[in-house]
């Protein structure tokens, strides 16, 4: 059984066998009501993928940080995509959910979602580099399995109602996730879960859709 138990912001998660009858829900609600940030991130990025990647770090307590919740992510992306101007090239970095592992007092691996505007534009991902890093989905998607070390990242217009012209081909949204204990089966789940959260809230006047499986390479 995986036990949860708060210590002042961290949430001590004891792995065991049976740790995916909590975390599905089918057991363990008193604890879970005591880790509500947890409880949120398997809602954004999916119970079974939380539990893949919590088993992964190999550490017995969790620290649960960030913004676990689409709609409020959603809001401040909107919120920044109407105030946008195509001088602008600084966005925020908005994270999604945060788990660091933690074996005694040390950490023993970490996993991190986030989303953000990007300064990359859809018309660059033609460019001759870019067709060799970036993935493209469909019109609207582009995946780059790996920007940087243990890192994945995945690229989605979404038109927002109320920007300027350019908005939708200028200004995509960019889902991140990073973590070194994580192969790259389960970053593609953990991002592609975390970017359709998102963009479920977003009211993108034409909503990217977001693949099952990672692109295959051209």
């Amino acid at each position: 059984m995986m036990m949860l138990r708060s210590y002042g912001t961290r949430v001590t998660a004891i792995l065991g066998l049976a740790i995916g009858g909590l975390l599905s829900g089918c057991s363990g609600g008193e604890e879970r009501a005591e880790s509500p940030k947890l409880g949120q991130c398997e809602t954004l990025l999916g119970a079974a993928n939380v539990e893949a990647a919590l088993k992964t770090t190999g550490g017995s307590d969790v620290e649960v940080g960030g913004t676990p919740q689409a709609d409020v992510l959603a809001d401040r992306l909107v919120r920044e995509a109407k105030q946008w101007q195509e001088s602008d090239l600084q966005h925020s970095r908005y994270t999604g959910c945060r788990m660091d592992a933690f074996e005694d007092d040390r950490i023993s691996g970490t996993v991190d979602v986030s989303v953000k505007w990007s300064v990359l534009s859809l018309g660059v991902m033609d460019s001759p580099e870019n067709r060799r890093a970036w993935r493209q989905a469909n019109e609207s998607v582009y995946v780059e399995p790996e920007p940087g070390p243990a890192r994945m990242r995945l690229i989605a217009a979404c038109a927002v109602p109320g920007t300027i012209a350019s908005q939708p081909s200028d200004l995509p949204l960019q889902f991140d996730v990073a973590g070194v204990s994580l192969g790259t089966e389960l970053r593609w789940e953990l991002l592609s879960a975390f970017a359709r959260s998102v963009v479920a809230e977003m009211d993108c006047a034409a909503p990217p859709v977001i693949p099952a499986a990672l692109p295959a390479a051209g």
